[in-house]
């Protein structure tokens, strides 16, 4: 059993507020130690599971936050600017299912902590009409490759939103969303334990065959509406082929299948981000 190991930060346990997620922060180096702590345990409850091999994706920022001296010795680690983003080398065939460590709640959440979607540019992104995170997104995405996700871990605000979108992963919730930026964090050694456990889980049902772990997939077409925190930034992404202007700050575009519908809001994430504000 392949597994496919997708890691964030601003879900881990013991990160509250954004800035020790950012490379120029002093505390930057505290938050990667639990970073790794959370990306180790998973791959060691997927070994345990039955995992026969792990790919780790680094997935937040600019994607090269784990050491990689210290990332487990059984896990392969893509890192780097990357063109498919959350889920770079998930395309290698044969992955049985994924697992996302450190996640968070969409943007527009009312309580996640940290909650955001690919970056501050959305204010709110929607597949076919519901309100969708990382979580989702990602996670169409493998689906149209057969993946299924398996474990989600990050706050309580965003385990409501897995159960759902991926009724059937294992729910991991290793801190209490107090605000945006504010949270109730379990222990460190508490949160690595719940993580290796979902994942042990998680594998274990892959390998057994578990019905109720299935790949997402949504009605066709797919419907993207993203919502941007200025104006101007749906101006830029309506510049692109199919997109099309929507209501204030928002735009619109119809994709005929998941694997385009990804594509599609990359391009408008990346676009946005070339506003200059």
């Amino acid at each position: 059993m392949k597994v496919y190991v997708s890691v964030d930060m601003e879900g881990v346990g013991g990160v509250s507020h954004h800035k020790p997620t950012a490379r120029d922060d002093r505390e930057y180096p505290a938050a990667v130690e639990l970073m790794i702590g959370e990306t180790n345990a998973a791959v060691e409850g997927a070994l345990a599971g039955g995992a026969s091999d792990v790919v780790v994706n680094d997935s937040h920022g600019g994607m090269f936050n784990l050491t990689p001296e210290k990332v487990h010795q059984a896990a392969r680690l893509v890192q780097g600017q990357k063109p498919y983003s959350m889920v770079e080398a998930a395309r290698d065939a044969g992955f049985g299912v994924a697992l996302f460590v450190g996640y968070h709640a969409r943007a527009g959440h009312p309580r996640g902590t940290i909650a955001h979607t690919y970056s501050g540019k959305p204010t709110l992104t929607t597949l076919n009409g519901v309100p969708v995170g990382e979580y989702g997104i990602n996670g169409l995405y493998l689906g149209a490759l057969g993946v299924p996700v398996g474990m989600v871990s990050g706050d309580d605000a965003l385990a409501e939103e897995v159960a759902a979108w991926l009724p059937g992963a294992e729910q991991v919730v290793v801190k209490r969303a107090v605000s945006g930026f504010a949270a109730d964090s379990v222990h460190p050694a508490h949160a690595r334990d719940l993580v290796r456990e979902g994942a042990r889980r998680a594998v274990e049902r892959a390998v057994a065959g578990d019905p109720t772990l299935v790949p997402l997939t949504l009605a066709m077409p797919i419907r993207i509406g993203i919502d941007f925190a200025w104006a101007a930034m749906a101006d830029h992404v309506a510049v692109a082929p199919g997109f099309r202007r929507e209501g204030d700050r928002g735009v619109a575009y119809e994709a005929s299948d998941a694997i385009e519908a990804f594509r599609a809001f990359l391009v408008a994430v990346r676009l946005a981000g070339l506003v200059e504000v």
